[in-house]
């Protein structure tokens, strides 16, 4: 069984080229087309040569990884352009279709220093509590609250008497009360 193994590993080292071989290809390879292939990576990113840079490294190094199929090729540079393109593409997709990731040190950037995962808890449960309320109570705190309207411009605006909008605005905050409760949110939390 070691006799097997040493066979394939002794077969497989007498396939791979020797190091001066690889060498010597990719020097040809980069003298003959790094400047050309270069050329064209920077015309189509135009806005990131250290880019266009890791794009010419990058197909070098894959030209060298398949040095045997490319020496029988006849065409090395339509492959290395044919590579560089297609990494540009890929490395595009790839960029776009990330999504951004925050460290936590990020958080601190944020406006007010606050954690905007609160917010969203509190506008859910706002959100919740405002769907229990009557459709004439919502309007009444929306007037009051969200445009900062006094109860007799509230009251204009809805078409209702003045006490009428205290009566809703007062229902609606006991309301309100009782669900942010449940929640977890005290009065003097709202």
């Amino acid at each position: 069984m070691a006799s097997n193994r040493a066979s394939r590993v002794t077969a497989l080292a007498d396939r791979a080229p020797s190091p001066t071989d690889g060498n010597v290809f990719l020097a040809s390879l980069h003298t003959e087309h790094r400047e050309q292939l270069l050329r064209f990576t920077r015309r189509l990113l135009p806005t990131d040569p250290h880019r266009a840079e890791d794009v010419v490294q990058e197909c070098l190094f894959r030209a060298w990884r398949n040095s045997e199929t490319l020496a029988e090729k006849g065409s090395v540079r339509a492959w290395l352009f044919t590579v560089a393109r297609n990494l540009i593409v890929d490395w595009s997709r790839r960029d776009n279709a990330r999504p951004v990731v925050f460290g936590d040190d990020d958080f601190d950037l944020l406006p007010g220093g606050t954690d905007f995962a609160d917010e969203v808890v509190e506008r859910c449960v706002v959100e919740e509590g405002l769907a229990q309320l009557t459709p004439m109570q919502r309007e009444a705190l929306e007037q009051v609250y969200r445009y900062d309207r006094t109860r007799q411009r509230a009251a204009v605006s809805i078409g209702v008497p003045v006490g009428t909008v205290k009566s809703r605005v007062h229902h609606a905050r006991i309301a309100m009360t009782e669900v942010l409760a449940c929640s977890g949110v005290t009065a003097a939390g709202w």
